[in-house]
């Protein structure tokens, strides 16, 4: 035993000076504040793509008609409506019933919110026999999602995170342009599905990257505020839904954006962390010193020297290629992925289900959703301020708690009766619920990324995302199930799942003011719920020292074994 141990030391890689390099470049630095504020745009893209079908798919009030009997001279004296048949009593003393589906003379007639709007469920008829269409097309969506997880994943550490996200920001408008022009259902599911595999990414890698150049201390603000950009993505859908109601010109608005990026190729650096962890020394040193000369601070050459010195930061320095096999070959690695699977499951379906739910609701759709917007926001808004006090575990645990709660309580308020009481009050449960699971989206982004190391960062984030999107996939499929059983057994499942997701997160270690692990002996020393004080850094910063020379750990006695 006490040799294997020793062979571990041997193992073991130094890093200090890699931790030391972000510091010496700014607190955080006008570069990299810049830096982080334009890659967060790339998050307008991410939300609008994931959430448009909210409104793509929105199924208006609509009645089975037969054309010949409506349009002809044929007197009716009574008719009985019906989203799929129809019943007509005619003068002629003939009595008809009409399938829309199957009569050639049926067609649906829709009531849409305004003359201007159109949904994919219009146009191409998608209700009564093809009502599931709809839903699918967001689950074909969510399975393109959940490939580009783990397939840009391994890219991203192969090649780099800056190209990837490159790609999979530009690539995305050529697919939306062709989605504008689509005549077939099959052909719109079809590009969907490759829309989302580049989608995810460029979360993937945008995330990836702004992990990795933002200084320790600046680390939470920074995952917060990113989030913050993902609530406005959705407000600004919120708005120009409202405004242009059609939804082929809905797709062309959100499908331009990315263009107004393309200065991007010139500003964006590489992950310094990245190329040092590549062993591409000399490219590492050219982002440093383009960032330190931005910032106007002297160019560190201890501490590059000092890298260089360390060499490639892997275990025996063969340059291994990690893959997701890395994340299952430790019992604490394990463990704590099994945990994230799960979380990001209970997350994704609960938030993607109500945030698809909130069309359908009681009462204006537009209004609805732009007020589950605000408190979306709101959610994103708060979580900055309060991840810096209470780290990110406790937060992660309140946030599923409410949001699963409120989930419940919307679902058990219907059987109490009926009315347009009963019904606001379990729409106004609905929205709160949307508030607890957007402050979970808030925090799992950036706790997960200090969870894993940086050997298997956005391997490990990829697959995250990847069971994310089995959550986006089924939601829809869950909802569709609310239309067979009873409207409320979708959003109290998604509660139930939140609730248990809020206890079970309180397993994981806490991770804030940690260093950022690098290697996978650093992320299975997370031990303890750990909290850093700011005062302690800030007054670090303030003497020219080190924040890592009075950092002060609380440990709350967490036994090594119920650690993930």
């Amino acid at each position: 035993m006490s040799e294997g141990k020793a062979d571990l030391g041997k193992m073991k890689t130094k890093t200090v000076a890699l931790d030391e390099l972000l510091p010496r470049l700014g607190h955080p630095g006008k570069f990299q504040t810049i830096t982080f504020l334009l890659l967060a745009l790339n998050y307008f893209t991410v939300c609008f793509n994931h959430v448009c079908m909210a409104f793509y798919g929105s199924t208006p009030k609509h009645q089975c008609q037969d054309r010949a009997i409506e349009a002809g001279n044929t007197t009716i004296l009574g008719v009985t409506y019906g989203k799929c048949t129809t019943s007509y009593i005619l003068g002629n003393g003939q009595n008809t019933t009409i399938t829309c589906k199957t009569d050639p003379n049926g067609m649906w007639s829709f009531t849409p919110y305004t003359d201007r709007e159109t949904t994919i469920i219009t146009e191409w008829d998608l209700v009564c026999d093809d009502v599931y269409l709809g839903k699918l097309a967001t689950t074909i969506y969510f399975l393109g999602v959940m490939t580009g997880g783990v397939v840009f994943g391994h890219i991203a550490d192969f090649f780099g995170r800056k190209w990837t996200m490159l790609i999979c920001l530009y690539v995305p408008v050529a697919i939306g342009i062709g989605i504008y022009f689509v005549t077939t259902f099959t052909a719109f599911a079809v590009l969907r599905f490759f829309q989302g595999v580049f989608i995810q990414g460029l979360q993937t890698s945008t995330v990836a990257l702004v992990m990795e150049i933002a200084v320790r201390e600046y680390r939470g603000m920074a995952g917060a505020v990113f989030e913050c950009y993902w609530g406005a993505g959705v407000l600004i859908l919120a708005g120009l839904a409202y405004f242009i109601q059609t939804w082929r010109y809905i797709q062309l608005a959100i499908t331009l954006s990315p263009i107004l990026l393309v200065f991007y190729i010139c500003w964006v650096p590489e992950s310094p962390r990245w190329l040092v962890m590549k062993g591409r020394f000399d490219d590492a040193e050219h982002v440093v010193k383009r960032i330190a000369k931005f910032n106007k601070l002297p160019y560190p050459a201890d501490i590059m020297a000092a890298i260089r010195k360390e060499g490639v930061p892997f275990q025996d320095k063969s340059r291994k290629q990690f893959t997701a096999l890395d994340l299952m070959k430790t019992s604490v690695i394990r463990n704590r992925t099994f945990l994230m699977f799960f979380l990001w499951f209970t997350t994704s379906i609960g938030y993607y289900g109500l945030t698809f739910q909130m069309t359908s609701l009681a009462g204006d759709k537009y209004l609805n959703f732009f007020i589950g917007s605000m408190v979306e926001m709101i959610a994103y808004i708060g979580v900055v301020y309060i991840i810096k006090k209470f780290g990110r575990r406790k937060p992660l645990a309140f946030y599923f708690l409410v949001g699963g709660s409120c989930c419940i309580l919307a679902g058990v308020i219907p059987f109490a009766g009926d009315g347009d009481d009963i019904a606001k009050a379990s729409t106004s449960f609905a929205i709160v619920g949307r508030f607890g699971m957007g402050g979970v989206f808030s925090v799992i982004v950036l706790y997960t990324s200090e969870l894993y190391p940086t050997v298997i960062r956005s391997i490990g984030m990829g697959c995250c995302f990847f069971l994310t999107r089995v959550g986006g996939l089924l939601a829809p499929q869950i909802l569709l199930l609310g239309d067979y059983t009873h409207k409320s057994v979708p959003i109290i499942a998604f509660g139930v799942l939140a609730v248990i997701g809020g206890f079970a997160s309180l397993i994981l270690p806490e991770t804030l003011g940690r260093k950022l692990p690098d290697t996978i002996e650093e992320a299975e020393n997370m031990k303890g719920k750990q909290i850093l004080t700011y005062q302690d850094d800030a007054e670090n910063v303030d003497s020219g020292k080190h924040p890592n020379e009075k950092y002060k750990a609380v440990n709350e006695g967490f036994s090594e074994d119920t650690h993930m």
